[in-house]
């Protein structure tokens, strides 16, 4: 069924917008509680000519909702918190610890205008919310989660511990009997150098002395006997 919002109702709309929602919702609670009246043809003619008339006061107030946008993104909030050695915090921050900030800030905003990414967060750091100012206008809100003075002193006191049993490790002596690597390794012979290691090769006779000088013949007028 079409309904026309006389108020602002969350997870809905705004005042004056139409709507559509189931019946049991409209006729059991909207419109018993006041919140909401039926969208029939005549409705949306007054609520036509109401918006006409209200249209220069609305861009009064869409100026306005800007203006605090504007504010709200410049914004530097930090919540502390308790928080455990890991950056894990002890318990979560929803949108109503974003909520009272912003109130310490002098700006008065509804818990179900905040939108928080995964609805809790559960770890130190930065972080950026959507805060809905207007139905028209959004802001992102950047804020940090930080340890209260508290947990800084049990991390502090969690990270020194960390430092000096690892320094110990570190400076641990060598099992007893135990000889120093460098001991361990023990030094290699030298080896003779490769010149001195190859044997000088007996030197060759000349091929000239190599071949044996052969027996001269008698000339052929000798070996004729008379």
């Amino acid at each position: 069924m079409e309904l026309i919002l006389k108020e602002n109702v969350t997870h809905l709309g705004f005042k004056d917008e139409i709507v559509d929602v189931k019946d049991g919702y409209g006729r059991n609670y909207l419109i018993p509680k006041g919140k909401a009246v039926l969208a029939t043809s005549s409705a949306k003619k007054v609520l036509a000519e109401n918006l006409k008339q209200k249209a220069f006061k609305e861009k009064a107030v869409i100026d306005e909702a800007n203006k605090l946008a504007k504010k709200i993104e410049k914004l530097e909030i930090k919540v502390k918190t308790k928080v455990g050695p890991d950056g894990k915090l002890f318990g979560s921050i929803s949108n109503i610890d974003v909520s009272n900030s912003l109130a310490d800030k002098k700006i008065e905003l509804e818990k179900d205008n905040i939108s928080i990414p995964g609805r809790t967060l559960k770890r130190v750091g930065k972080y950026e919310v959507t805060v809905r100012v207007h139905r028209e206008v959004s802001a992102q809100l950047a804020f940090e989660i930080e340890p209260d003075e508290e947990s800084i002193k049990l991390m502090a006191a969690a990270k020194s511990k960390k430092a000096k049993k690892s320094k110990s490790t570190e400076g641990e002596a060598p099992a007893e009997g135990e000889a120093p690597a460098e001991a361990k390794e023990k030094p290699k012979k030298e080896e003779a150098p490769a010149e001195a290691k190859e044997k000088p090769k007996k030197e060759e006779a000349p091929a000239e002395a190599k071949e044996k000088p052969k027996k001269e013949e008698a000339p052929a007028e000798a070996k004729e006997k008379p």
